[in-house]
């Protein structure tokens, strides 16, 4: 899947144009310092086009989380990481004019969960349905992420009163399906037979059939959730 790095400028041009407008620009801007789920820390700049509708754009840096995984048995054992922070250009409607709001907009995505296996001892491992007799210079690779997408939320912050308050935030980023990519290098045996990780087509349609199941598994959850909380500051 190929990123929409690029559009993380667009982002932060929207978002830095207003404050160059006047010397008054400044007034009713919005500042927030929040941690999201799977953004992690965010920046968040609050524009305001009307009483009831303004614009916001938030830089995130993702959450930069490490686990290691240990299989079962001959299962493989994975260093899982989340990172990628998740960057937004939206437009918040406030109902009734106070802090409560309505928000859609765009969200570009490069938050994605690795996992990565290196063996140091030989043994027998699972990969799909098969079950190989590994190396050491066995490596296998997966990546998870989700494309970039519309977000809808509602929340309750960046109030229109100047001074210090608080942001809660709630929705979801309509992504669809996760895309899966596994891949490996090094050796396994299997049957008196040595095949190379990278090349062989019996290996590669094992590691599809382990894509396939865990693609299968994610297929029910086709947004992610967004859930935010921070402090904000209004000029």
């Amino acid at each position: 899947m190929m990123k929409k790095l690029g559009l993380s400028a667009v982002v932060l041009t929207a978002m830095t144009l207003p404050l160059s407008a006047s010397a008054n620009s400044l007034e009713n801007v919005g500042l927030g310092l929040n941690y999201g789920l799977f953004s992690g820390p965010t920046l968040e700049l609050t524009y305001p086009i009307s009483d009831g509708l303004s614009v916001r754009g938030a830089l995130s840096s993702g959450m930069g989380l490490s686990e290691t995984d240990n299989g079962a048995g001959s299962e493989v054992d994975y260093t899982v990481e989340a990172d990628g922070g998740i960057n937004r250009l939206v437009l918040d409607y406030r109902p009734m004019g106070g802090s409560f709001f309505l928000s859609a907009g765009y969200a570009i995505n490069n938050f994605e969960i690795t996992a990565d296996s290196s063996q140091t001892a030989s043994g027998q491992v699972t990969i799909g349905d098969e079950t190989y007799d590994s190396s050491t210079n066995l490596s296998l690779n997966g990546v998870v992420d989700w494309d970039s997408a519309p977000i809808v939320t509602l929340g309750w912050g960046h109030s229109p009163e100047a001074g210090w308050g608080a942001l809660f935030e709630i929705g979801a980023i309509f992504t669809g399906t996760a895309n899966v990519a596994l891949n490996g290098s090094g050796t396994v045996t299997a049957g008196g037979n040595v095949y190379d990780v990278s090349t062989d087509p019996t290996v590669r349609a094992a590691l599809d059939a382990e894509e396939k199941r865990l693609k299968d598994d994610l297929a029910d959850y086709d947004f992610l959730p967004v859930l935010q909380a921070g402090i904000t500051y209004r000029f």
